[in-house]
């Protein structure tokens, strides 16, 4: 059975993948040894990988490669030979996330499709409309958006489109969570996650309560409309999970596309967190969009993994063959063919005299195809009027037709790749100029104001900012765009119309929405390396804010030929999320916008909520950034401090201690700026 829909499966491992291709999957998704979001899964060795796309491409399915993870200067040189490698495994696509692994990708090996990694956080339609200008096949499109948002993209952008319909959900928005980092050293953004929002957080600050932990997605049902929709590619989570997991995953999806029954209690059995959500994709979100993994699920789950292991005992019959029978007096052919390779094998043996019809005898034994990824699709044969040869012959010519053929279509036909030399860098050496971002007007202390070179503030303030300050603002547009591309244009071209000239973006897809006037960037576009500078500021952004996933050092090596921005001091937002974990205690009603989480240590991480303005959510770090006794240090064109959850005294306090170099006082940190994530 082909599906017009493409079902993607995860493979952690070669068992994981056997385990979906048996289960019927079109496509799998893994990773190698590096570059890769899931660093923790076994993944493969470049020789598992040819092995891998041999196995696959033999049964007519593709295999994605995953290298999206951001990128460090010292590696591009080595991920440049990793695209090469992966390249000479004949592999169908390549997911990426840094706009420096997409150039190199491009640049290598541009036979192989470009997918856009989820981590991108495109949910717009600007953004994959730039990104197929870009030279992408498809955008993984971020898991928060709502099946009609899915559609709107789908129908316009231009380009595939790929969506999770299934597996675990992130709290934070793909690519835009930096608690794992912050909190524990170890960045999602480099395949490092250390699972920080499975671990206890509390909006009632109880020790106990996991108000971070979404349920896991299934939506199963949906997927005959989404298939309607034109989405390309459904995308199963899972590259940590098990081999059952993944076959029931891929089993049930199969059934669900083709719109047969399929069963979603064998899937909560396989895995769930006391059931699953479809919130994201239904536009609901209340606190039954949240659970925990419970003993109970966990009993669960090992009660039924005989049955799981059934459905992918056996190879899946999914690869359409024809064959073709000659009959003659001393010697017959059989021949095979997938419509691509033929192969013929003669029959030494002599024919027989027969009372029955030999058509349905010899149909009987060319469907006897188990143990092989074929089907028997169209039978052709040219008999003598009651002959026969004997079935025994018959079978043998037949298995080994199916060996000659099953081999042949294992041979990996390897990309050819060309050379491409990373561009050189020019090293900056200045000392920074200082600028400010704002999270509200009232904060703004006009008196420290000409201390700035530059003030962001969000565009929802265009109106109230005062005339002194016009020739200093950059104006940020909003990180949640999720239905909101019109709004944001009319806020863009009512600030023009006003004389604004500057604004800041937090998304690759809000680059479009500003084409022609100055753009400044926020770290939320996670740029790392030289190479992703210079292909943002290609696409129009001469001021880019650097990751403070990244060292002092490594910041200051970023090329000289775009202008840089580290963050000096602020609350980081680790977190920015849809599904809010207030609703987990109050409603919406109930709540003024403001409120704490508390871990499992007591520490409190500010969370405001952005409901009347945008409507998404940003938890914040419970201690602030601060380098102001450090500034000798910094090697970039400006240091800016961010002001969030801070009144307008304590703005003025800080901006007073990082202008005379003094230091912070306690509770703050140094972020990663002297010891880089994992």
């Amino acid at each position: 059975m082909i599906n017009k829909t493409e079902i993607l499966a995860p493979a952690g491992n070669m068992e994981n993948l056997v385990a979906a291709v048996y289960s019927g999957a079109n496509a799998v998704y893994l990773g190698v040894q590096s570059f890769n979001a899931r660093a923790s899964a076994a993944n493969f060795s470049f020789e598992e990988l040819k092995k891998a796309v041999g196995f696959c491409h033999a049964r007519n399915v593709k295999v994605n490669v995953t290298l999206n993870t951001i990128l460090y200067d010292r590696e591009l040189e080595e991920f440049k030979e990793t695209v090469k490698q992966v390249a000479a495994c004949g592999v169908d696509a390549i997911i990426a996330q840094d706009l420096a692994s997409a150039k190199i990708i491009k640049e290598v090996a541009p036979t192989i499709d470009l997918h856009g990694s989820t981590q991108m956080a495109v949910h717009n339609l600007a953004g994959a409309m730039l990104l197929k200008e870009m030279g992408y096949s498809r955008v993984i499109l971020a898991r928060e958006l709502s099946l009609r948002d899915v559609e709107y993209i789908t129908k316009n952008c231009g380009i595939e489109t790929e969506i999770f319909i299934h597996g675990a959900l992130c709290m934070s928005l793909s690519g835009q969570c930096y608690a794992s980092a912050f909190l524990g050293g170890r960045s999602g953004n480099r395949g490092r996650c250390a699972g920080t929002c499975r671990l206890p957080m509390s909006a009632r600050g109880n020790a106990e309560d996991n108000h971070l932990s979404l349920k896991d997605l299934c939506a199963m049902e949906m997927l005959p409309a989404i298939e309607k929709m034109g989405v390309k590619c459904v995308k199963i989570e899972g590259r940590l999970r098990t081999p059952e997991y993944v076959a029931a995953a891929v089993d049930n999806a199969r059934k669900a596309v083709a719109g047969q029954p399929f069963d979603k209690q064998l899937l909560a059995d396989a895995f769930s967190r006391s059931g699953f959500t479809n919130g994201f994709l239904e536009n609901k979100l209340d606190k039954t969009a949240f659970g925990v993994r419970t003993k109970e699920d966990s009993a669960k789950t090992k009660e039924t993994l005989p049955k799981l292991r059934a459905l992918y005992r056996r190879e899946g019959q999914y690869v359409p063959v024809s064959f073709k029978f000659s009959m003659s007096e001393n010697e017959s052919t059989l021949t095979i063919s997938d419509g691509t390779n033929t192969f013929s094998q003669r029959i030494a043996a002599d024919v027989q005299d027969t009372e029955k019809d030999f058509s349905v005898s010899l149909r009987t034994a060319l469907e006897k195809l188990g143990g092989t990824p074929f089907y028997l699709e169209n039978l052709e044969y040219d008999l003598l009027w009651g002959k026969y040869i004997p079935l025994s012959a018959i079978n043998a010519a037949r298995r080994s037709l199916a060996d000659i053929l099953l081999a042949q279509r294992e041979t990996v036909l390897p990309h050819q790749v060309k050379e491409y030399e990373i561009p050189s860098v020019k090293h900056r050496f200045t000392t920074p100029e200082l600028v400010a971002r704002f999270e509200n007007i009232d904060q703004i202390p006009m008196d420290y104001c000409h201390m700035f070179k530059y003030i962001t503030i969000p565009v929802e303030y265009v109106d109230e900012i005062p005339d002194a300050l016009k020739n200093k603002a950059v104006l940020e547009l909003s990180r949640d765009i999720f239905g909101k591309e019109d709004k944001i244009l009319q806020q863009v071209l009512r600030a023009k119309q006003n004389g604004f000239t500057r604004f800041c973006v937090q998304n690759i897809g809000h680059i479009p929405l500003v084409e022609g006037c100055e753009i400044f960037s926020s770290f939320t576009l996670n740029i790392s390396n030289s190479l992703a500078a210079s292909e943002y500021a290609r696409l129009g952004v001469k001021n880019i804010t650097v990751s403070p996933e990244i060292t002092l050092d490594q910041i200051g090596r970023i090329t000289a030929d775009v202008k840089t921005t580290v963050i000096g001091y602020g609350h980081i937002p680790v977190m920015l999320v849809k599904a809010c974990p207030m609703h987990n205690v109050k409603t919406c009603a109930e709540c003024n916008g403001k409120g704490f989480l508390t871990d499992r240590k007591g520490m409190k991480l500010p969370l405001l909520c952005h409901g009347k303005i945008s409507g998404y959510r940003e938890i914040f770090n419970p201690v602030p950034l601060y380098i102001g006794d450090k500034q000798n240090e910094i090697n970039a064109d400006f240091v800016s401090l961010n002001f969030t959850v801070e009144n307008k005294s304590t703005v003025e306090n800080v901006i007073r201690k990082f202008t005379q170099g003094q230091p912070f006082g306690d509770d703050f940190t140094r972020g990663l700026y002297y010891k880089a994530s994992l």
